[in-house]
């Protein structure tokens, strides 16, 4: 059985994790959180695209799943040494896919503050569009956008701190994401 755990950084550095499904607003409101806070912002998928000068989408066709989903736990695992190294302040926005994987998993778990921003499947399929650009939407948006949420629920819920976004406007999500990190 998954069992939650406590955040339990001991280094002096705040680190804030997002995860959740593709069209939560991981990165947008990452970006606010740690423009607001003065921290640094990584976006794991930028990260991976910048070390590979390639998008995540061409990765998956040319390379596969298996293979991005290496390079994204190396991305992850490089990150945190180096802003544990560092004693940096950071936000994560992690891939939707990214919290599926154990290491990573654990590894955020305990040295991040890990908040999952959820919202119902009509407004993911709303903000995804046709999916054009995302890898793992094959066919039917809506379809393909239940079959991960419900692969990735048992993993999501694993989080510190859960914030669901769909009847909130931008300014109350932020407002509840700063009262999440603040207490």
């Amino acid at each position: 059985m998954l069992e939650k755990k406590k955040y339990s950084n001991t280094n002096n550095s705040k680190i804030i994790t997002f995860i959740g499904m593709m069209g939560t607003g991981k990165s947008k409101f990452g970006r606010i959180i740690a423009k607001t806070y003065n921290f640094n912002f990584y976006d794991i998928d930028l990260l991976i695209e910048k070390k590979f000068n390639n998008t995540i989408k061409n990765l998956f066709q040319k390379k596969g799943e298996n293979f991005f989903r290496q390079a994204e736990e190396n991305s992850i695992k490089e990150l945190i040494f180096d802003i544990s190294q560092l004693k940096q302040s950071a936000v994560i926005s992690l891939g939707g896919g990214g919290f599926d994987n154990v290491n990573t998993r654990k590894l955020l778990l305990k040295n991040s503050h890990v908040i999952w921003l959820n919202s119902p499947i009509e407004t993911l399929v709303k903000r995804v569009g046709d999916g054009s650009k995302r890898p793992m939407i094959r066919g039917d948006v809506k379809k393909s956008i239940s079959v991960l949420l419900k692969k990735r629920i048992k993993y999501y819920s694993l989080c510190h701190d859960q914030l669901d976004t769909d009847k909130l406007n931008q300014n109350q999500i932020i407002e509840k994401i700063i009262k999440i990190i603040s207490k």
